[in-house]
């Protein structure tokens, strides 16, 4: 009933809608121990356990055939999240201050319980993933073909004094990981969030290194000024013919709501044809993750 409700909206504002297949770059996961009660964003109420997360965000997916998602995560949780459901790719997210020691990095990839590294927390720690203490591992993903998902772009008010106080928002600029790119010619690389507040530079970048790729994560649903980067990311990508490399991420932390929101938020963009949505939705995500099927 809620599709047949939408899909009448739309046709009435001119939008073309997709219900195809979905591909999310963008989730998180968690356990009890590290799960954390959100405050509401944006109209959206926080789930109050891990469990819960995972149900409700389980739930989402069978709604809207979110076909796989990356997820991100410790280990523990993705361990939890991977068991529950086939349709999760494992991405090791570096929360902590030290990463996994490099060996147990490569024997985690080797066994599948990393699939993709990401999301990479460097801007919270005052650092880009140009940072030497990184190398050694963009060097591994580049070796198995791993996918890295990077956090581009700014991040919640008042995170220096909620838990990250080495955080900058100049350090989420795609200009200063450049050298990445220049090091590591075969490296799977997403920015994250399209670069936010820097989605200039993120076009700019996607436009000189074609195996750049981005996802639009939280700008979809967080806050007016996000959806307006995004609305702005992705005019400009599809006028600049970079749309084939732009994907569907929620980011969806503990609202899952967020990904209802998300995808109504992408459908509704009536400057997007039915096609372009598809794009972003799907395939696109489907050819930068190597999915055959």
């Amino acid at each position: 009933m809620r599709k047949i409700i939408l899909l009448l909206i739309f046709i009435t504002i001119g939008s073309e809608i997709s219900f195809g297949q979905i591909i999310d770059m963008h989730m998180h996961s968690y356990t009890e121990k590290t799960f954390w009660v959100g405050t509401a964003r944006n109209g959206l109420a926080s789930s109050k356990t891990a469990k819960e997360t995972l149900e409700q965000t389980i739930q989402k997916m069978n709604q809207y055939n979110i076909e796989f998602a990356v997820v991100c995560g410790s280990i523990e949780s993705l361990e939890v999240y991977t068991k529950a459901d086939k349709r999760f790719i494992p991405g090791y997210q570096d929360s902590e201050e030290t990463l996994v020691p490099l060996k147990q990095f490569e024997e985690y990839i080797k066994s599948g319980k990393i699939k993709v590294f990401g999301e990479v927390m460097a801007v919270y720690k005052g650092k880009t993933l140009a940072d030497p203490s990184y190398q050694p591992y963009l060097a591994i993903c580049e070796k198995y073909g791993i996918p890295v998902g990077y956090h581009s772009g700014g991040s919640f008010p008042n995170a220096q004094n909620l838990g990250w106080p080495n955080y900058r928002i100049k350090f989420g600029d795609p200009f200063l990981i450049e050298d990445v790119l220049v090091k590591y010619p075969k490296l799977k690389l997403y920015l994250m969030h399209a670069g936010e507040n820097f989605y200039e530079n993120t076009l700019r970048m996607m436009d000189g290194y074609p195996n750049l790729y981005a996802d639009l994560g939280v700008e979809m649903w967080l806050h007016p000024m996000t959806k307006d980067f995004a609305i702005k990311f992705l005019k400009s990508a599809k006028e600049y013919r970079v749309l084939d490399r732009v994907m569907f991420g929620s980011d969806q932390m503990v609202w899952p709501e967020a990904i209802t929101n998300s995808i109504d938020f992408l459908n509704a963009l009536d400057f997007l044809t039915k096609e372009e949505k598809e794009m972003i939705f799907y395939k696109n995500a489907k050819k930068f993750l190597g999915i055959k099927n």
